[in-house]
């Protein structure tokens, strides 16, 4: 529909975040830098993953603590900026390929 906004913009050049997968199974990975996100960062899990991502913005990802979303088969997760901390992922798998981009 011409002459009408998208719902929200985001600037900024699309990079790819450290580490697009997890290197070692039930170890944590660096997704985004501490201070990396400006504008928004997202994680997806893929829709044939076969098991859970967990993402952290607060501290180190960890199956099942209070400071780690679990992302679906399926999942997203939007982090929004600026954020000074570091974005975490874990996942049970050695190999498990997530997505990745910030703006």
């Amino acid at each position: 529909m011409a002459g009408l906004a998208a719902p929200f913009s985001v600037r900024g050049t699309p990079t790819v975040g450290d580490h697009t997968s997890i290197a070692i199974g039930g170890t944590a990975v660096v997704v985004f830098a501490a201070g990396a996100i400006v504008n928004v960062g997202d994680i997806a899990n893929p829709p044939t993953a076969t098991e859970p991502l967990y993402v952290d913005i607060v501290t180190t990802a960890v199956a099942g603590s209070a400071t780690s979303f679990p992302l679906a088969p399926g999942g997203f997760y939007r982090v929004s900026g600026p954020i000074t901390t570091a974005v975490s992922a874990v996942a049970a798998t050695t190999g498990h390929a997530f997505v990745a981009v910030r703006y």
